[in-house]
């Protein structure tokens, strides 16, 4: 298995990120820790470094943090990511959020340092990772402009079925994770996308489908048995195939 998406490097698993890393060896070929501040992406290339066969860092600039950072943050943001290109696997996570309602001069920002990032993409032939919640078809319809991204990952897609299938139709991968286990619309999703364009993730420590405790990657065994029930297609097929997906669009 391959945990497509996940934050390891958040203080949530300072005392307990060594023991889920040992145990996530026995299951996992890779897990994918994801940056999306200077402080974050400063922690996961320390993460991948640490643990160089096991963990691969994707740094990126998350739109909550894009929309309201001063001129310097965000080109001190954006210099990171290209000073350390050599040291990850993809851009990300980046993006837009629209979950809240935002002024404009945010959302306006947002969007600038999206295309920043976009551009930055192409010109370095890097994959991305979107965060673009509540923003899935606008943000489909900015980067399919982008002809030269290698590759693009809706990570953790929430978005309606007919933007899944457009995002499928440009060759884009689409994450499923574990709050798949909970909703009809994800449901409708998994069913819509081909197997061949799907990948799978936590998004840990977010979206546990435990109460009261912070997730972790070897729940992704949930999302993939959701998958499994809502497709009728066997664990082990779904395990190999969203295997090669994220080896192929990770360069892992």
């Amino acid at each position: 298995m391959i945990d497509a998406h996940c934050h390891l490097n958040f203080e949530e698993f300072n005392d307990s990120r060594e023991d889920i890393i040992k145990k996530s060896k026995e299951e996992f070929k890779y897990i994918v820790d994801c940056g999306a501040s200077i402080e974050g992406n400063i922690r996961s290339l320390a993460l991948s470094k640490q643990y160089p066969t096991f963990i691969m860092s994707t740094i990126g600039y998350h739109p909550i943090y894009a929309g309201v950072d001063n001129k310097e943050r965000v080109n001190d943001t954006l210099n990171q990511i290209v000073d350390n290109l050599d040291d990850i696997h993809a851009i990300g996570e980046i993006g837009l959020d629209f979950a809240t309602p935002r002024p404009e001069d945010e959302l306006r920002r947002q969007h600038n340092v999206f295309h920043q990032l976009l551009t930055l993409a192409c010109e370095y032939d890097m994959p991305i990772v979107l965060h673009v919640r509540q923003a899935e078809q606008h943000a489909l319809d900015i980067v399919k402009k982008y002809t030269n991204l290698p590759d693009v990952i809706f990570h953790c897609f929430s978005g309606k079925k007919e933007t899944a299938v457009e995002a499928v139709d440009y060759g884009y991968y689409i994450s499923f994770a574990t709050n798949a286990l909970f909703s009809k619309k994800h449901k409708q999703n998994i069913k819509k996308v081909p197997l061949e364009n799907m990948l799978t993730e936590t998004d840990s420590p977010y979206l546990s489908p435990v109460k009261g405790e912070p997730n972790q990657p070897l729940n992704i065994r949930k999302t993939i048995e959701r998958i499994e029930r809502t497709k009728n297609i066997e664990f082990d097929e779904i395990e190999h195939v969203t295997e090669k997906n994220a080896i192929k669009v990770y360069n892992l």
